[in-house]
């Protein structure tokens, strides 16, 4: 058994170890709020609550944002970033449509619908499949795609701007290369 003096010397150089050590241990800080920060020279980078997409900023070779309506029914709302070789990252929103009632009251119906659901489940609401992608195969498969669903369409458009400004504007010489959406 050690003497107490030498315990406590030994105790209070581990401490000091650990306190010291654990910058080395966590190489990459996660931003605390949703919005840009650094990233990787040279790369853009968008995450999401299921996902991240990285690509070399030499390598995108397009960026489009559009809607469009999918059998009447759903209103999508997208962002797409294409690259040279064979990856395209789509990040999207999807909204009940109907053209004679206006997207507004069947969101307003949907966002019911969910509300009761999710009292019924003991939950305040359905996150769970809020950004989860569903594909129907073969209809729906995206051979070299990466696939982002969203929970906000403002989302969609700040990762548009975003990339637009890193990509084509800065080109790369940009502080804030990487975009951070967990919560949209």
């Amino acid at each position: 058994m050690m003497p107490f003096d030498l315990r406590c010397v030994a105790i209070c150089a581990f401490s000091a170890i650990c306190f010291f050590a654990a910058p080395v241990f966590s190489q990459e800080e996660e931003p605390a709020e949703d919005g840009e920060a650094e990233g990787i020279a040279g790369f853009w980078e968008v995450e999401t609550s299921s996902g991240r997409f990285v690509a070399r900023l030499d390598r995108i070779s397009s960026v489009s944002e559009h809607t469009y309506v999918i059998d009447g029914s759903v209103q999508v709302t997208e962002c797409t970033v294409d690259t040279v070789g064979s990856v395209t990252a789509r990040f999207y929103y999807i909204e009940p449509y109907n053209p004679e009632t206006g997207i507004a009251a069947v969101s307003n119906a949907t966002n019911r619908v969910r509300e009761v659901a999710g009292r019924l489940q003991g939950r305040s609401e359905l996150d769970a499949g809020a950004t989860l992608v569903t594909k129907h195969y073969p209809d729906t498969t995206h051979a070299r795609t990466s696939e982002y669903r969203l929970r906000s369409k403002a989302s969609i458009r700040q990762i548009y701007d975003h990339v637009m400004k890193v990509w084509a504007m800065e080109k790369g010489r940009g502080d804030a290369n990487r975009l951070v959406i967990r919560k949209g």
